[in-house]
């Protein structure tokens, strides 16, 4: 276990679930460029998936995620910005959302007062995304004088309706978690936190008993299907298919269903159903 709770990312390691919770409330809980790289670090120790069948993102706080707050860090003075800065701002957002993203695990954002700007960014690079109804999402990149460009003006006009990103975008103005789920921008918001927390640990009862072969893989099908043709997202299920099997899991799995339990994956152990 780790647990470094002097950092601006609080980093834990338990029971094969990493969980990061940014520790910066003197910078709103932001994505500054020390959060930035103590984040990347922190990915990095779980890029291959081993030991590791989950990473989670959270805020501290009001588990509130604000925005790029890097762009006042890259020179003493906003006015010494330079087009070489502007650049550099999105390509940090681009390449932590891409290690995110990246990732042969299973990433769940946790955003329970909601989200805005490079944090919200981020957070939709994960596989799942959980709420309060009571949660608030913006993009207000636009009233500020910039584009929401850490993949906020692709992920979000993929995700959601068209003309819905449309608004949301080019307002600037924020949406309610419970509109959130509705739209596609999250996977689930909740009443209380106390029934998000109930959901979350279901999720991650029930990673225990997903193959990570078949996790890593049905990962890289559904990438495929986000941005390929279907002709090459069938072509990636038939590499995905013979690299899982290949990875003998399917064995393990199907033996333990022949005895009417069920496999966990984290515990390398059949188990009775009943216990799950």
């Amino acid at each position: 276990m780790q647990n470094n709770q002097q950092a601006v990312l609080e980093v834990q390691h338990i029971d094969g679930i990493l969980r990061l919770t940014k520790n910066n409330p003197h910078d709103n809980f932001g994505m500054s460029l020390s959060m930035i790289n103590a984040m990347g670090e922190a990915l990095d120790s779980v890029k291959d998936g081993a030991n590791s069948h989950a990473v989670i993102i959270d805020a501290g706080g009001h588990g509130f995620h604000a925005g790029a707050v890097a762009v006042t860090e890259l020179q003493p003075r906003l006015e010494d910005l330079n087009r070489d800065d502007f650049q550099r701002l999105v390509e940090l957002g681009h390449a932590l959302g891409s290690q995110i993203s990246a990732l042969p695990i299973p990433v769940i954002g946790i955003a329970r007062g909601g989200a805005l700007g490079g944090g919200l960014e981020l957070l939709l690079r994960s596989d799942m995304l959980y709420c309060l109804d009571e949660a608030r999402f913006s993009f207000p990149e636009v009233t500020l004088g910039f584009v929401a460009a850490w993949g906020g003006t692709q992920l979000a006009a993929r995700l959601m309706p068209f003309r819905r990103a449309q608004e949301m975008l080019l307002l600037g103005e924020s949406i309610s978690g419970v509109q959130a789920a509705n739209f596609g921008l999250v996977t689930r918001s909740f009443p209380t936190s106390e029934l998000l927390d109930a959901h979350l640990t279901g999720v991650l009862d029930r990673l225990r008993l997903c193959s990570p072969a078949s996790v890593r893989w049905t990962k890289e099908c559904l990438s495929a299907a986000w941005e390929a043709s279907l002709d090459q997202g069938l072509s990636k299920e038939l590499e995905a298919e013979t690299e899982t099997m290949d990875s003998g899991d399917f064995y393990k799995g199907l033996a333990a269903l022949g005895n009417g339990s069920v496999y966990d994956y984290a515990a390398g152990k059949a188990i009775p159903k009943k216990s799950r």
